[in-house]
């Protein structure tokens, strides 16, 4: 009869034990899973947030390239206002074939489409303007640069 105790607490010894593995083992699975849960969380909040800086980043490099192209419209009207008038024309071959570039880009963005479109409808008569140094193309760019502002911002 000894024996036969010492055997039942030897087994109850070792299912105590094995309830004490299982029982760690089930909280370290838990936790690890609600630990994949947050985590799944958290990737998924930034995936948003990268997702709408993304968009942010879009739109401020859209308006940049909008302020660079003003700025060289200011540029040829100033080189217009000069009567460098064969600067001028150079210049504004390149600048109407990157306002024509930017449009083609900005066909989903209406504002941009539609500031870039009287640039390009005055691209032949500025172009003619300058070619034949007439003094006309200074305010016409000018009034363009004016124009763009008012549409573009």
């Amino acid at each position: 009869m000894k024996d036969e105790v010492r055997t039942n607490l030897i087994i109850g010894v070792v299912c105590l034990i094995i309830g004490v593995i299982l029982g760690a083992l089930y909280g370290t699975w838990t936790e690890r899973r609600r630990g994949d849960e947050r985590m799944t969380t958290a990737v998924e909040a930034e995936s948003a947030r990268a997702g709408r800086l993304e968009s942010e980043v879009s739109e401020l490099q859209k308006n940049a390239d909008l302020i660079g192209l003003h700025l060289r419209l200011g540029r040829l009207a100033m080189l217009a206002d000069r009567q460098d008038y064969g600067m001028a024309g150079k210049q504004a071959s390149n600048f109407f074939d990157d306002a024509a570039r930017m449009a083609e880009q900005a066909e989903d963005n209406e504002k941009v489409h539609a500031a870039l479109e009287p640039l390009l409808a005055a691209r032949d008569e500025v172009t003619a303007r300058l070619a034949t140094a007439d003094p006309e193309a200074t305010q016409r760019l000018k009034q363009l640069y004016l124009d763009f502002f008012d549409s573009a911002y």
